[in-house]
């Protein structure tokens, strides 16, 4: 991989580093030459200045540098057979002057390009290690780059390149000097984390180097830390610059996130009231595991979030990963059904001494809906009421979705009376407790119920359908009024009874 890097050029030589003789190029200006320590790569490099070409800019450093130009079909270079070796996997850095020739050999050049290649014997092109962008500048400027081989080498070459931007024929060509004294090692910088806690500075961040000329300096932005761990951290973006002792650097970013531990409450209830077998299960996610969970102010953690066997009330848990970030859980309230109840129990007698009409009807509270019902020997079933009993003592079961009980029995009696039904001839509303509406007093286990009652002018002003139904006479006025009544007796005989009522005020 290629990347541009900053770093300070020292002429201090150390063992990782691979010297470069002859760096600034000197030797006699002479064309088709190579500087001393140099060889000619490939066609006809050009010491300057002053060789020929009209090429007269002074050096950088020293007295000479070297011209390389490019064709399509060709190019120039130099190389150097190095004292040492360029390592595999190692990244190197360098640093030399470029400038752009506008005329060479009275020609027009178009632009200027460097590659730079590594190789062994007298393959000069074996691996291609960095390659300038094209340019244009006339004035030196100083290059820093740095690269890693991919191979060992012991060959190092400077090349001019022709880019498609240069057509009809046209010259590429390119002055280079003042290489640095050594191909420097740089540092390999690896850089880890650890995220801090929501709210809190407590993040980490390290660095640690391989490679390069140690020992190495460590800067770090923002903060101006100089060590190669920086503790008691907010969340934010931080960088560090660590800086060998041959004066390279590497530069490196890292992010330093905030720990949310998100929790996921499930509350399970007790199946029935009183079981006091709540149950609490926490699923954590954020942070880093193993989680450690707190219940209820306790000092002994546990690795396991669930909490079993728990009276209806509030708990809080505190959960803690593995660095010790934590958040507190307040106020998880457990709720159980409510306890399973009769509300309210209606009882109709037998109405009369030749049927049978008792009922049962019950109305519940509490525990968890669907409710089922059942009497005593009999099967279960949603209906809550129960007709057609005879007289006696029934006992009577309730059971909710959960399986949850309650018992209870009632009594029903027979009326011993003439099975009939009796409609009263007046009524008076005037609230005071004492004949109050028009009911008909049935005694009978009837079918079919009908009661119309109609004005002096034919027109119906109450029905129903139910026996337990009163008129109250609302805004009609005193007077005599008719009365029908339809239905079918208790032994299944159909009935008809009519009359007269006065509606007293």
């Amino acid at each position: 991989m290629l990347l541009w890097l900053s770093f300070l050029s020292l002429t201090d030589i150390h063992a990782q580093d691979v010297i470069i003789r002859n760096p600034s190029l000197e030797g006699k200006p002479k064309a088709a030459t190579a500087p001393p320590e140099w060889t000619i790569a490939a066609n006809s490099p050009d010491i300057q200045p002053g060789t020929c070409c009209n090429i007269m800019k002074p050096a950088v450093n020293g007295d000479t540098y070297i011209g390389l130009l490019a064709t399509a079909e060709w190019d120039e270079g130099i190389s150097q057979q190095l004292n040492g070796v360029l390592k595999a996997g190692i990244t190197y850095a360098l640093s030399f002057d470029m400038a752009f020739p506008v005329d060479y050999f009275k020609q027009k050049v178009c632009n200027g390009g460097l590659a730079i290649y590594a190789g062994n014997g007298s393959q000069a092109k074996g691996e291609l290690l960095w390659k300038s962008p094209v340019f244009t500048h006339t004035e030196w400027k100083r290059y820093n780059i740095i690269f890693t081989p991919k191979a060992d080498y012991h060959v190092f070459s400077l090349f001019s390149y022709h880019s498609s931007d240069c057509n009809n024929g046209r010259l590429a060509g390119i002055l280079v000097d003042n290489l640095s004294a050594s191909v420097l090692e740089t540092p390999r910088l690896s850089l880890s984390s650890q995220n801090t806690c929501q709210g809190e500075s407590t993040g980490i961040v390290r660095a640690s180097v391989t490679g390069g000329t140690g020992p190495c300096t460590y800067l770090w932005k923002p903060g101006g830390q100089t060590t190669s761990q920086v503790t008691h951290l907010p969340a934010g973006n931080y960088e560090v610059t660590a800086t060998a002792r041959n004066g390279t650097t590497s530069t490196g970013q890292i992010t330093v996130m905030e720990t949310i531990l998100k929790n996921d409450i499930l509350i399970t209830p007790s199946r029935c009231s009183g079981d006091n077998n709540n149950e609490i299960a926490l699923t954590t996610s954020g942070g880093t595991p193993p989680y450690h969970y707190f219940f209820n102010g306790g000092g002994h953690p546990t690795e396991t979030p669930q909490f079993r066997k728990l009276r209806p009330g509030s708990y809080q848990v505190k959960v803690k990963d593995d660095p010790g970030c934590s958040v507190t859980l307040k106020d998880i309230r457990v709720v159980e059904p409510l306890p399973l109840q009769i509300a309210h129990q209606e009882v109709k007698d037998i109405s009369c001494s030749d049927t049978r009409d008792g009922r049962i009807s019950l109305a519940i509270a509490g525990g968890t809906m669907p409710y089922l019902f059942k009497l005593e020997l009999g099967n279960w079933q949603s209906d809550n009421t129960w007709s057609q009993l005879n007289e006696g003592r029934y006992y009577f079961q309730v059971k909710d979705k959960n399986e949850c009980e309650v018992r209870g029995n009632a009594e029903i009696i027979r009326n011993q009376r003439q099975c009939a039904v009796y409609v009263p001839t007046a009524f008076s509303p005037n609230s005071d407790g004492l004949n109050d509406v028009f009911r008909c007093r049935v005694n009978d286990d009837v079918r079919d119920f009908q009661l119309q009652v109609y004005n002096r002018w034919g027109a119906a002003v109450f029905r129903s359908s139910n026996p337990q139904d009163a008129w109250d006479g609302a805004q009609q006025p005193a007077g005599s009024y008719i009365w029908v009544l339809t239905y079918t007796d208790s032994r299944q005989q159909a009935r008809k009874q009519q009359g007269s009522l006065t509606l007293i005020r």
